[in-house]
């Protein structure tokens, strides 16, 4: 049986529909961490808007006190119609994100092929 890299680097980049699209999900094993979120405006004329969300697919259970709880297959907005002006460029999450086995980061723009999203991430085989 191949053992998986304790720890892998990796860029994603992806240019936006406007459909909701997954961008990223993290392996069966794997806990990944999103070091660093940009979107970049590639229309030199147009302000154009980012929605940029967390997907969580496997229920949480809750701890022993009844904390904690999430359900499945639960989207989760982190950015909501997030301007990017004309030949700019923004980061829709400030710090690190943790997306865990199975999990996603999706996102669309309100024009297709106008925004570029450039993620950098780090995955740590779960132990």
């Amino acid at each position: 049986m191949a053992q998986l890299p304790l720890n892998k680097f990796l860029t994603k980049i992806t240019v936006l529909t406007n459909n909701m699209t997954t961008v990223y999900t993290s392996p069966i094993g794997v806990t990944s961490i999103i070091l660093m979120a940009q979107v970049a405006n590639l229309d030199g004329t147009n302000t154009h808007y980012l929605n940029f969300e967390h997907f969580r697919y496997k229920t949480i259970l809750p701890d022993a006190q009844g904390f904690g709880g999430q359900t499945g297959n639960t989207p989760s907005t982190l950015v909501k119609d997030y301007a990017i002006p004309p030949s700019d460029a923004g980061s829709p999450i400030f710090g690190k994100l943790i997306i865990e086995e199975l999990d996603s980061v999706r996102a669309y723009a309100d024009t297709t092929g106008t925004l570029q999203l450039v993620l950098s991430i780090l995955q740590t085989a779960n132990s």
